[in-house]
Order: C-alpha cells, then structure tokens, then sequence
C-alpha cells in the first residue's frame, strides 16, 4: 500500500536574503573568498584566483572540484585535503550568525516572521547558518527534536518533540551538522548535528551532543557548480520533490533562484505541474520581478496559468505583514 503523501499548505524555500535582512554584513556567494583565504586553501584558491582572473568562489571550487576527479593526479589527495578544510572554514565562520536573544530587539519584525509558520509547514533552507532554527525554537514553535526532515535526532525522553510538525529540509548541509559515526558495524558514516544552546536557545539548555574532545567533520556542500550530496541530502531531496507535489503555496524568500541549481529548478517545475487550484507563488525579494521574469522565460507554458503569482520587493521586514496575510488568507491545515 503506498504511503499517502500529507498535505502540506506552505512550502518556504528561504536563501541567504533571510539572513542579510537580520546580519546585512552576512555574506552572498561572491564575498566568500577573504573568508576562506587561511592556510592552504588560500594559497590554492588564490592560484586559480590568479589563473581565472575571478573572485567569484563558485568557480574557483568548482575548477578545484574538477582538479581533484582527474583520475591519479599527483596532487588529488593533497587537493581533498584542502576542499575538506574549505568545508570545515565555512561552517565554523557562518557559526557567527546564530540567533541571540538581543536580536529581537532590533528586528521586531522576527515577531511576526515566526508567525507566518503554521501546523505541517515545511521549510527547505539553503542556508548554513542555524539562525531561522534558533529563532523558531526561541519561540517554542519549533524543535530539533524530530525538527529536521531526514536527520536522526538523539534526545533525552523527556525533552518536547517538535510542537506544530514544522519540518526543516536543510539540503546545503548545515553548520552545525557532522559527520557521525554511523550506524553499529557499518563503515558508511552518516550525518547528524551538533545540540546545545547557542545554537537552540530552549532546546538547547543544559545540552551538549554531538562535540567531544576530538573536533568532529563537518558537513556542508560547498557552493560549487559540482555538488554530490551524501545519501542522506538525496534522501532528504526526494522528500522534498514528493513534498512540493502536494503543497498548496510556495514561498521563495531571499533565493534568487541561480540557473546551476538544478534541483531548485526541478522542484519548481514540480510544484508548477499540479492539478492542485488557487495555489500561490509568492516571490519575496527585492528582485522579485527579475526572478519571476527568470521563471516565466525558463518554461514554455504561461506559468501564470498555473499558480497566483505575487511579488513582494520593499524588503522582508516592509513586507512581512502582507506576506503574513497573504498566507493566512483562507487557510486550511491539512
């Protein structure tokens, strides 16, 4: 008997825009490279800097990426070595934009955002950061106890599971997930993530799994045009695609929808291709005309036959009200 695939009213694809709207110094993509410039990877990375006449830190991993396949290079080995602490500098410098209480001070608006997530939403994240996770459990609106779609969670029996069933879908990898050592006699490794209180302020209290004496791997996908997903991201992809089959609105928040990621592309084109009526596309960007242009000009069909279309470009923290009733209009949780 096939599973039947639960209903699932919002669907929030979130990029880096939800974090620059809190952090405006968090970087995009094309100011990564001083961050990486320690060590070894500097002094790879500024060689094809020099070599590609680019700072642009996609291409410059990904011509590493492409270095490291050819078959019995002298310098493969040393090359995985450098892509590995590449991965490792990433994660532990977004470990600076986890969520702290003051920043509600600032940002008021956050009240309002954590308002937007009801019962059985999902959230698909391409953010390493872990500061819309801190934030919702902050709340009490969400948990990393069964929060992340996909991810085993270890939790004492007494710590509160997930309260409304938000699921978190972080298919970049996180900077908090690890590389564990997997099930009992199995040499595969599998992933799992670090639990403590600065980076879940509730959950998070009195916690601390997942560390240990000996610094643990940690697990990102580094933006390259080369990206091959441990089994457990596939898994979490394939939930996603089933997922968006049944979702009744997608949001898009902060993710300019880069052409080289495929699966953001095959996901919408999965959602858009549902005999599902009055769903909703809500682009909430302050280019938001110039991504919806990107998608109407990617696929033949008139897409605005398809979906209700809205674009939302003051910014998050202008928009959030109208981006709240948007949403809120004639809902029904599934």
């Amino acid at each position: 008997m096939t599973k039947q695939i639960p209903q699932v009213n919002n669907m929030f694809l979130i990029g880096a825009g939800f974090t620059r709207a809190v952090f405006p110094n968090a970087p995009l993509n094309k100011d990564l490279l001083p961050v990486l410039c320690k060590g070894t990877p500097c002094t790879t990375l500024k060689r094809y800097r020099k070599e590609f006449k680019t700072d642009d830190i996609e291409i410059l991993l990904t011509r590493l990426d492409l270095e490291i396949t050819i078959p019995k290079a002298k310098r493969q080995t040393a090359l995985q070595t450098v892509r590995r602490a590449i991965e490792r500098q990433l994660a532990e410098y977004f470990g600076q934009f986890r969520f702290k209480e003051k920043i509600t001070a600032n940002s008021i608006w956050l009240k309002d955002f954590v308002n937007l997530f009801q019962p059985h939403d999902a959230i698909i994240s391409l953010n390493y950061d872990c500061l819309l996770e801190g934030l919702l459990d902050y709340h009490e609106v969400w948990s990393p106890n069964r929060g992340y779609a996909g991810i085993d969670t270890f939790f004492e029996n007494d710590q509160p599971e997930n309260p409304k069933n938000i699921l978190i879908y972080k298919i970049h990898g996180s900077e908090n997930f690890i590389i564990s050592s997997g099930l009992p006699n199995k040499e595969k490794k599998d992933i799992g993530f670090v639990i403590n209180e600065s980076i879940y302020p509730f959950s998070g209290k009195n916690k601390f799994f997942g560390g240990g004496a000996i610094k643990p791997e940690s697990y990102i996908i580094a933006p390259s045009f080369v990206k091959i997903p441990h089994e457990r991201i596939e898994r979490i992809m394939i939930k996603v695609l089933k997922m968006s089959t049944s979702a009744k609105n997608l949001v898009i928040i902060g993710s300019s929808l880069r052409p080289e990621d495929s699966f953001l592309w095959l996901l919408l084109t999965n959602f858009l291709n549902q005999p599902i009526s009055n769903r909703k596309l809500i682009i909430v960007d302050p280019n938001a005309k110039s991504i919806k242009d990107k998608i109407v000009s990617h696929y033949f069909v008139n897409i605005s036959e398809l979906v209700n279309i809205t674009l939302l470009s003051n910014g998050l923290e202008p928009d959030i009200g109208q981006l709240v009733k948007e949403l809120h209009e004639n809902t029904k949780v599934g």
